[in-house]
């Protein structure tokens, strides 16, 4: 099994470096090459987020029901180096954008929520969120390497470059996840249909936390995702981009794991609460700054908020099902992350098209104190204190 986690942490390692020029950079190149509006860049992220949406939870039933991961990883691996190798480049109208981004966030769902489960699967004791996490820190761990070789060699951006780089990334996750072995099916596996996730959604605790989980990851997506276009706003160049993606991944890489201790040894609760505070003062402080630098220095409270919700939701679902539901539970949190990444793009492209970009930050704070209410009142402990850990 050691090997397994190794190819894992690898897995994780390739697959989020290609995020480095996905979310990063190719929404300056649809602003800058192809002259796309921002309301139009967060619809093509919104319709990207909603393909998500509409196929992780079948996906994860699929999985539960056939017990393997790794065929619907491999044949999304293959979509997306196809995608970006040969098409993405020479796309020219927006309709055209529209049916590849779609195509492209439903194969990137279906590895996310397919790695995460796999991780989980490999999980032996009851400190699945110091498991989880230190499987997860290394796809931050290669987002940061590569934010950073982007920031010394400014030509990696470049769009002749910058597609090569993300189909030859995806090639190289194609080929670990082929190394990597399905875990063994357990015998008492049993069959997931689709009233086991109505039956997931109308449990209080699992939805109200999915509830608080949208608003929050509406706020912190609409905010994280125009940084790069809030950076070229104010006079910044690509190399403020990198540097300050790279402090927002340099912060949170540490602090992945500091949550998955604490959460365990605390509890969930009180890390969620915490970042739900953290999150609306984070987004408040983009509205007053007026500096690329600055924004760098804010981009730090990465380790306070993503460094959170990018893990503990995860152990946080896993808690409340028993393990023939993980991966249907696992759809589940990723198509409410799908959704949430749906709205987020979308609703913030329309506000900054109104009112500009300091006026949607200012939307966003709100949103995000909503998500901070939710935590404080509706958010129930899911982790067993009872049960000794190892």
């Amino acid at each position: 099994m050691k090997r397994e986690i190794f190819l894992l942490k690898i897995f994780f390692f390739i697959y989020f470096s290609a995020w480095v020029f996905i979310f990063s950079f190719i929404p300056v190149y649809l602003r800058e090459v192809i002259n796309f509006s921002i309301g139009m860049i967060g619809l093509l992220s919104a319709i990207s987020s909603l393909a998500g949406a509409i196929f992780q939870v079948y996906v994860g039933y699929l999985s539960d029901k056939l017990g393997k991961r790794k065929p619907f990883i491999l044949i999304s691996f293959v979509v997306l180096i196809f995608i970006y190798t040969f098409v993405f480049p020479y796309l020219k109208t927006f309709w055209s954008f529209l049916i590849i981004y779609f195509v492209a966030g439903m194969a990137t769902s279906i590895i996310t929520t397919l790695a995460n489960v796999l991780v989980m699967d490999y999980a032996v004791s009851n400190n699945t969120g110091s498991h989880y996490a230190s499987v997860r820190i290394w796809g931050s761990i290669g987002f940061l390497l590569v934010m950073l070789a982007t920031g010394f060699f400014p030509k990696l951006v470049e769009p002749k470059v910058m597609f090569l780089m993300i189909g030859l990334i995806y090639l190289l996750g194609f080929i670990v996840s082929v190394m990597i072995k399905e875990p063994p099916i357990k015998s008492g596996i049993s069959r997931v249909d689709f009233r086991s996730v109505k039956k997931l959604t109308f449990r209080p605790e699992i939805r109200n936390f999915l509830i608080f989980y949208i608003i929050y990851y509406i706020a912190l997506l609409g905010a994280s995702s125009n940084v790069n276009l809030l950076i070229r706003s104010l006079g910044g160049e690509n190399r403020h981009i990198s540097f300050a993606y790279s402090a927002s991944s340099f912060s949170e890489i540490p602090f992945m794991l500091i949550w998955g201790y604490l959460s365990d040894k605390l509890g969930r609760k009180p890390i969620l609460v915490f970042t739900s505070i953290i999150l609306p003062i984070r987004i408040f402080l983009y509205t007053l700054t007026n500096n690329p630098w600055h924004i760098i220095l804010i981009q730090l409270m990465h380790s306070l908020t993503f460094a959170v919700i990018g893990t503990i939701p995860v152990v946080y679902m896993n808690d409340l099902v028993p393990p023939e539901e993980r991966a249907t539970a696992q759809g589940l949190l990723g198509m409410s992350m799908a959704l949430s990444s749906t709205l987020g793009p979308l609703i913030s492209g329309v506000v900054a098209d109104l009112t500009g970009l300091v006026g949607m930050y200012r939307f966003l704070t709100f949103v995000a104190l909503v998500s901070t209410i939710l935590a404080i009142t509706s958010l129930k402990e899911s982790k067993n204190k009872g049960v000794p850990t190892n």
